[in-house]
């Protein structure tokens, strides 16, 4: 089998692979860039695993998605605060100081860090859990585990959390 053939082959397996943890779009989105990249890298490099190159190649885009995801959940939870705050301003109740919006950017780092640092199933569970909403159940049918061993990661994934977040 050549080169494109086994990128070709590998792709729907990427796709699904990355639904486990982003939408359906997201997904396809990070495996359609993963491909051109795969595919642009092997017209000049001598490549032993399309299938691998092309499954390293999403895992950075996978984190680079969801970091970025992340950083406009925290610009659009400011700018609603920010919102609320000229609510609370007009009424003279409190007003974020800039060394508070310092120390919870500081803490948002600190928890993508820790969240890129955990063990892949861990971190797929939390994200399908506390980013997607689902329960221990649907979780666990996703990922082909018991509910347990999904409430196991959970618990692993957020005391990673609190222990940057305490230090």
């Amino acid at each position: 089998m050549n080169f494109v053939d086994e990128l070709v082959n590998g792709y729907q397996e990427l796709v699904r692979t990355l639904a486990r943890e982003l939408n359906m779009d997201d997904a396809r989105d990070v495996a359609q860039s993963s491909f051109e990249r795969a595919l642009v890298y092997g017209q000049t490099h001598q490549v032993e695993s399309p299938r691998g190159l092309l499954f390293r190649i999403a895992q950075g885009l996978r984190i680079d998605h969801v970091r970025r995801r992340s950083r406009v959940l925290w610009e659009s939870f400011h700018a609603a605060s920010e919102e609320e705050d000229n609510d609370f301003d007009r009424y003279g109740h409190f007003e974020i100081s800039p060394e508070q919006e310092v120390v919870s950017q500081q803490t948002l780092q600190k928890l993508c860090e820790v969240l890129d640092g955990l063990p892949p199933r861990c971190r797929e569970a939390f994200v399908l859990c506390k980013l997607h909403g689902l329960s221990y159940d649907e979780a666990a049918a996703e990922m082909g585990i018991s509910a347990a061993v999904v409430h196991k990661y959970l618990i692993q994934a957020l005391r990673a959390c609190r222990g940057a977040t305490q230090s």
